[in-house]
C-alpha cells in the first residue's frame, strides 16, 4: 500500500511538472506569434514607407528594398534584389565602393548628395542617408533615398529670378536683355524655338514685338491692338494656358480671333509692374510631342514679375540716357555759355560757348575755382548773390558781373542760375551766361556810382551778429550796476533774448548751408547758455532734448529760438526752487503737412492753476503767446506733473 501511495505521488509530481512546461510552452507561442505580428507589422510599414528605403550588405547587393524603391526607379523587387548599389548609382562604381564602405563603418551615419539611375536611363538627384549597423557579426547599410528632382527644379527657379535681375544691370542693350531672358526661361521649359515678347503702348493703341523667335512665322514688329491671344491675355491680366480646345472655345464666344499658324499649346502670362500690364510674355509648341502643363504655367508666372521689372527699368534707363543725350546735344550747341559749379564754386561741367567767352581750353576750366575767372568786384557779388540763395531769400534770377578772359580782357556778362542739389544731397549751382559787354559799356557807368552803396549793405548784412553780440555785452555790463533783483532779471532776460538771436547768426554763418539753421545743434548750445546764465547745477537739473534731424530757416529758426529761450528761462527761474532737482525736456519733430511739434516740459513745481497764458502779466509768457502766433501756430499746456507746453507751428516762408 505505502509503495502505491509513493507512485501515486509521483505520478502527481511528474503531472505537474508538465502542465507548468506546457503553460510556458503556451505562453513562448504566444509571444512568438505576438512578435511575428510585430514582425510583419513593421514590414508592412517599411515596404508602404513614403521614403526609397535599400538594405544593403558588404558587397553592395541588396538583400532588402521597400515598395517606393520599387516606384523610383521602375524595377520589380526581384530584379533590385539581384542588383547592386553600382547598377542604380553612377557616382559610385565599384572602384570606390571599398573606401566608401570603410567610411560609413566608421562614421555611422550621415547623409550625402548623389544620383539614381531609372530603369529607362533617367538619371535624377538623391539625397541618400546613409545608416551602419551591425548583426550576429556582420555589417550592414540601411539607407534612405529622397528624390531631389523638385527642390532642385525650385533652386533652379529661384536661381533663374537672380539672374533677370542681374541681366537688366548687365545687359548693354534692351535687345540684349531680351536674349538673356530667352536663354533663361528655355533652361526652365521647351521654348527655344517659340518665344516672344509683347509690350503695349497705350497712347497709341499699339502692340509692339521687341524680340520674336517662331518656326512658321515672321516677327509682325507692331501692329494695332486686335483679338489675337496676346491682346486677350492683356486685356484680362490673367495668365493663359491655350489648348486647341481652350482657343475653339475663345473663338465661339468671340473673344479671340486666330493669328497665324495654329499652335498644339500656346502658354501666355502678363508682365506687370506694380499692378499695371505693360506687356506679354509667351511661348508656344508646334509638335505634338511637346506639350504645356499647369507646371509650366506656374513657372512663368513665377518669374514673369522679374522679367517686367527688369524690362521696365531697363527702358526707363535708355530713355533717360536718349533724354540726357538730346540734353546735351541743346547744351553743347547753346549760344549760351552754360556750367555747373559745386557748393564750393568749382567747375564740373562747362560748355563750348563759355570756353569761348573766357577764352580758356575746355580742360582748363574743369575743376577750376569759379571766382578765378572774375574780376574782384565781381567776386563780391557772384560770392553776395550765392549765399542768398542758399539762405533762402529771393535772388533776382538775373544779374550781370565781370568774367577776366586768359587774355586779361574784361568781358561784361549776363548770367541767370538756378541751385539745385544732386544725388548725394549736395548743393550745386546751374547757370547760364550772355556776353552783354558791348550793350552794357553806357550801363556800367550808371551802375559804378551804387556800387559803394552795394557793398555797404553786404557789411551790414554781415555784422548783423556782430552788433547783437556787441548789445548782449553791453547789457551784460549794465546789469553789473543794477541794485535790484528785479529790475537784474529783467536785464538777464533781455541778454538772453538777444543772445538766442545772435546764436542763430552765428549757427548760420558757420554751417556750410547758409540758408537753415540745423535746429538740435542750436538748442544744445542755446541750453548751455542758459544754464550757465542761471547758474543752474546741471547735475541737479538735467535736460533732455529730443530733435530730429530739423533744419529751419532764418525766418522761423529766430521766433522759434526766441520761444524755446523763454521756456527753458521760466523752467530754470521758477520751476525747481530751494535746490529742488529735475528735468527739462524738449522734443521737437516734423509732423505732417510741413509742420512742427514743440514740446517743452519740466517736472518741477508746475503752473499755479488760475494762470492763464492768454491773460497773463508775465512779459515772457506773453512773448510765448505772441511768437507762437508770428509763427502761425497753436499752444497747449498741461500742468500734470509740473509744466508741458505742446506748440505746433509752421515753417514761415517768405
Amino acid at each position: 500500500m505505502k509503495d502505491e501511495d509513493k507512485m501515486k505521488e509521483k505520478l502527481v509530481k511528474k503531472l505537474e511538472k508538465a502542465r507548468r512546461r506546457i503553460a510556458e510552452l503556451e505562453k513562448l507561442e504566444s509571444e512568438y506569434i505576438e512578435a511575428e505580428k510585430k514582425l510583419k507589422m513593421a514590414q508592412f510599414s517599411v515596404d508602404r514607407a513614403g521614403t526609397c528605403i535599400f538594405f544593403m550588405g558588404k558587397d553592395a547587393h541588396f538583400f532588402y528594398v521597400n515598395d517606393m524603391a520599387c516606384r523610383s526607379l521602375g524595377y520589380s523587387r526581384e530584379e533590385l534584389l539581384n542588383m547592386t548599389v553600382h547598377d542604380i548609382d553612377p557616382d559610385f562604381p565599384e572602384e570606390v565602393w571599398p573606401n566608401h564602405w570603410r567610411e560609413v563603418k566608421q562614421r555611422g551615419s550621415f547623409s550625402l548628395e548623389s544620383h539614381h539611375r531609372t530603369k529607362d536611363g533617367v538619371v535624377f538627384p538623391v539625397e541618400v542617408t546613409v545608416n551602419y549597423f551591425e548583426f550576429e557579426g556582420k555589417g550592414y547599410n540601411c539607407v534612405y533615398v529622397r528624390d531631389l528632382r523638385k527642390r532642385k527644379k525650385e533652386e533652379k527657379i529661384q536661381a533663374s529670378i537672380y539672374r533677370i535681375s542681374d541681366a537688366a544691370h548687365c545687359a548693354r542693350s534692351l535687345d540684349e536683355l531680351y536674349s538673356l531672358i530667352h536663354k533663361i526661361i528655355t533652361e526652365l521649359m521647351p521654348a527655344k524655338n517659340n518665344f516672344y515678347i509683347a509690350l503695349f503702348d497705350k497712347d497709341s493703341d499699339m502692340v509692339k514685338f521687341p524680340y520674336f523667335v517662331d518656326e512658321y512665322e515672321k516677327n509682325p514688329g507692331q501692329e494695332k491692338l486686335g483679338k489675337g491671344l496676346t491682346e486677350y491675355v492683356f486685356q484680362t491680366g490673367e495668365p493663359l494656358l491655350a489648348s486647341p480646345e481652350v482657343v475653339k472655345k475663345l473663338e465661339d464666344k468671340g473673344e479671340v480671333v486666330l493669328i497665324g499658324p495654329p499652335s498644339i499649346d500656346w502658354l501666355g502670362v502678363p508682365l506687370k509692374v506694380e499692378g499695371r500690364t505693360i506687356g506679354v510674355l509667351v511661348v508656344q509648341s508646334y509638335t505634338e510631342g511637346l506639350r504645356y502643363s499647369e507646371e509650366e504655367k506656374n513657372i512663368l508666372i513665377f518669374v514673369s514679375e522679374q522679367v517686367a521689372m527688369a524690362i521696365y527699368r531697363r527702358q526707363a534707363e535708355d530713355a533717360l540716357r536718349e533724354s540726357e543725350e538730346r540734353y546735351r546735344s541743346v547744351v553743347e550747341n547753346s549760344h549760351n555759355g552754360i556750367f555747373i559749379v559745386d557748393d564750393r564754386y568749382r567747375f564740373i561741367y562747362a560748355n563750348n560757348e563759355l570756353a569761348k567767352i573766357v577764352g580758356y581750353a575746355h580742360e582748363e576750366i574743369i575743376g577750376r575755382d569759379f571766382k578765378d575767372f572774375l574780376d574782384e568786384g565781381s567776386m563780391r557779388l557772384v560770392a553776395d548773390r550765392y549765399k542768398r540763395r542758399q539762405m533762402g531769400e529771393k535772388v533776382p534770377p538775373r544779374y550781370e558781373f565781370n568774367t577776366v578772359r586768359k587774355d586779361g580782357e574784361i568781358r561784361r556778362v549776363e548770367i541767370s542760375s538756378t541751385v539745385i542739389k544732386n544725388s548725394a544731397g549736395r548743393m550745386q549751382t546751374v547757370a547760364q551766361i550772355l556776353d552783354i559787354t558791348e550793350r552794357k559799356k553806357i550801363e556800367e557807368e550808371i551802375k559804378a556810382s551804387l556800387k559803394e552803396k552795394e557793398l555797404l549793405l553786404q557789411e551790414i548784412h554781415h555784422r548783423v551778429k556782430n552788433n547783437l553780440q556787441i548789445i548782449s555785452s553791453l547789457l551784460n555790463l549794465q546789469s553789473r550796476h543794477i541794485k535790484d533783483s528785479e529790475s537784474f532779471e529783467m536785464f538777464q532776460a533781455s541778454r538772453a533774448r538777444v543772445r538766442s538771436m545772435a546764436l542763430v547768426h552765428e549757427k548760420l554763418y558757420r554751417s556750410k548751408n547758409f540758408a537753415d539753421v540745423d535746429f538740435k545743434e542750436y538748442i544744445q548750445s542755446l541750453s548751455r547758455l542758459l544754464f550757465q546764465m542761471y547758474g543752474t547745477d546741471p547735475n541737479a537739473v538735467k535736460l533732455e532734448i529730443d530733435i530730429g534731424d530739423v533744419l529751419l530757416d532764418i525766418n522761423t529758426a529766430i521766433p522759434c529760438g526766441l520761444l524755446v529761450n523763454e521756456l527753458i528761462s521760466n523752467s530754470l527761474k521758477h520751476s525747481f526752487p530751494d535746490g529742488r532737482k529735475g528735468i527739462i525736456r524738449i522734443l521737437l519733430h516734423p509732423e505732417k503737412d510741413h509742420k512742427f511739434k514743440l514740446v517743452v516740459s519740466d517736472d518741477g513745481i508746475g503752473l499755479p492753476e488760475d494762470l492763464d497764458i492768454n491773460k497773463t502779466e508775465s512779459l515772457g509768457l506773453q512773448l510765448v503767446t505772441m511768437l507762437t502766433d508770428q509763427l502761425r501756430g497753436s499752444i497747449k499746456v498741461d500742468r500734470n506733473n509740473g509744466a508741458t507746453f505742446e506748440i505746433t507751428f509752421e515753417e514761415l516762408k517768405y
